[in-house]
């Protein structure tokens, strides 16, 4: 079976383990990938019928010829794969190690979207994508978090993000610490909705932080209006950080569930 027929003989899957809609992403792409893939490999063929004829190395470099169409070929393969991953990685928020994938199948056979995404499905460990996205987003705030105490119906952070002078009489949070509260705002969006996707609320909160207090009022408290679960986030200036829920056991809940080790 020759290039173009093992191209052709690609088969969609409708019993697929994912949904119409990605499904139909991943043979749009496996068609382009195809069609890409089989021009290169028509491409390289001609160069090196071209080069094996007498003195064309004066025209067409050898070495430079063949390694660029190589490292072509090379790249539409790994576009491939990193097309497939960031798709599902981007929908479902779940950080995938795309270096990892690029070694797991050859570049001389054809990879198609079914072998990725069983790869993607083994990563999960046995969970569905949104259940990973959920588990990354507990784990990377439990790693964040090392001290916090619970009040009332109040969790405690102390010392949790760092305040950096803009060196006009402001202060805005640290850039080293935005990424902790980006942490703290998905998990606070988990717990309030049940989804991985993070509330608007805590969308402008972040970015007022990173306008800083000459711009906001950043260390005002932040009310909660219409949550369930979530009543109001305030930050102070020596780092700590509050979140106060409608009841203590959802302060509890919350605590045990993200941030207990």
């Amino acid at each position: 079976m020759n290039l173009l027929q093992k191209l052709e003989a690609v088969e969609i899957d409708h019993t697929s383990r994912i949904s119409q809609e990605d499904e139909q992403f991943c043979v749009k792409e496996q068609t382009l990938y195809n069609q890409a893939r089989l021009t290169l490999n028509k491409a390289d063929k001609e160069i090196k019928a071209l080069l094996s004829l007498d003195s064309q190395e004066r025209y067409v470099s050898k070495y430079g010829v063949v390694r660029e169409m190589e490292k072509a070929k090379e790249d539409c393969y790994k576009a491939f794969i990193r097309a497939i991953t960031l798709y599902f990685s981007e929908k479902y928020t779940v950080e995938f190690n795309y270096e990892k994938f690029y070694k797991l199948f050859s570049l001389e056979e054809l990879t198609t979207y079914k072998q990725v995404l069983d790869q993607l499905i083994e990563a999960l460990g046995g969970f569905s994508f949104t259940e990973m996205s959920n588990e990354q987003i507990k784990n990377k705030i439990n790693e964040a978090v090392y001290k916090f105490e619970v009040k009332k119906s109040t969790l405690h952070l102390p010392s949790f993000v760092n305040f950096d002078s803009d060196w006009m009489g402001g202060l805005q949070i640290s850039w080293r610490n935005e990424e902790k509260l980006t942490k703290l705002f998905d998990a606070l969006s988990l717990f309030e909705y049940g989804e991985s996707t993070k509330i608007n609320k805590f969308v402008s909160i972040e970015k007022e932080m990173r306008e800083g207090s000459r711009k906001a009022f950043i260390f005002d408290k932040y009310e909660m209006e219409n949550f369930n679960k979530i009543k109001s986030f305030k930050a102070f200036k020596n780092g700590k950080v509050s979140i106060e829920f409608h009841t203590l056991e959802l302060a509890n809940e919350f605590a045990n569930t993200y941030l207990k080790k």
